[in-house]
């Protein structure tokens, strides 16, 4: 995919992307029918109640009247499609040295383009995905101004996203410490210090079945918040069965990573995620992660620690663990912390 939209009208699959027998997705995935869908209209408690069994049976859920206005949602949805169908010379300025980018430890908060790196753990093949990344917090002059300036409105309507789910991410949060009996505002600060917006275009795919948009992985993080229209996410559950996530207007997908694996001891886990691609329709995700400053240090919160249930992973500062978590399979990067 060497610029976006290139390979939206091709009818065969390059070489490059197909993948292993072994790593293929499966044709008939069922749609997950209890996947919890969280309403932030109902009590305080209640949601806490629901978001505490959502987290640690499912490691991600669904959340709707979230107060994330629809009318923001549907402008950066649109905005990135603009974006996405630029013309290519318009986007160049989002390589380094004309080649794509390198996902590497110390992240840029400026903006990048990901295409051919988009490439499977082992390197065996290349996802069928583009990714505009680039830091949505804090929103000073510096970062906002590498923004893309092509559609106009980018930079405006983006901004005001990034603040809304900053605040909807913040709430959750605050109700996950609430279940999990810690001092509120305690997976604030340092664990969600750097808030990084990866929008993926998955073209349409002339061979959805050999290939996958992004293969089954954790994310590394500490909370994952993803808006998406159109079907294309799956996870695994505990029985290690796929299963589809269906999309909900106006909803948006709470997915816990890594990260909060270890803070909440296991009490939590992150969710094993994946996505597949269509040959019916191009598709846009946007994916808000909230992650610990580089140099902050993980590790389980005490509140969570007792003689019946010890640490399950020793101390490490995130920048290592991401080195480790990008050269890696996906998750193999976390278990050389574990005790």
């Amino acid at each position: 995919m060497s610029t976006p939209l290139t390979l939206s009208s091709t009818d065969h699959l390059p070489q490059s992307f197909v993948a292993p027998l072994e790593k293929r997705p499966e044709k008939e995935v069922p749609i997950g029918t209890n996947i919890p869908i969280i309403d932030f209209g109902q009590p305080d408690h209640v949601i806490v109640e629901q978001i505490s069994k959502a987290c640690r049976d499912f490691g991600l859920f669904q959340v709707v009247n979230h107060g994330v206005p629809d009318s923001l949602m549907a402008n950066t949805m649109k905005v990135l499609k603009e974006f996405f169908a630029l013309p290519a010379e318009d986007k160049a300025m989002f390589y380094e040295d004309g080649k794509p980018n390198d996902l590497v430890a110390d992240i840029s908060q400026k903006a990048k383009l990901y295409t051919e790196s988009n490439k499977s753990p082992e390197g065996e093949f290349t996802f069928w995905k583009d990714s505009l990344a680039h830091g949505t917090h804090p929103l000073d002059d510096e970062l906002v101004n590498s923004w893309p300036d092509k559609p106009a409105t980018y930079k405006e309507v983006v901004s005001k996203y990034a603040v809304e789910v900053r605040n909807l991410a913040k709430n959750i949060l605050d109700m996950i410490c609430q279940s999990l009996g810690l001092p509120l505002g305690y997976l604030e600060k340092d664990l969600i210090q750097n808030q990084m917006m990866f929008s993926n275009y998955y073209a349409q795919c002339p061979q959805p079945n050999a290939t996958l948009g992004v293969g089954g992985h954790c994310d590394p993080n500490l909370i994952t918040v993803l808006q998406q229209d159109l079907y294309g996410l799956q996870f695994l559950n505990k029985q290690g069965q796929w299963i589809g996530v269906q999309p909900i207007s106006n909803a948006f997908v709470i997915i816990l990573g890594l990260t909060f694996s270890v803070v909440s001891n296991n009490e939590m886990e992150g969710a094993v995620h994946r996505v597949v691609t269509s040959q019916n329709y191009d598709r846009i995700s946007i994916a808000t992660f909230f992650t610990p400053a580089n140099s902050t240090i993980i590790e389980p919160a005490k509140q969570l620690i007792s003689e019946k249930k010890p640490p399950c992973y020793k101390p490490y500062k995130y920048v290592e663990f991401f080195g480790n978590y990008l050269s890696d399979d996906y998750d193999a990067g976390l278990s050389r912390y574990k005790i």
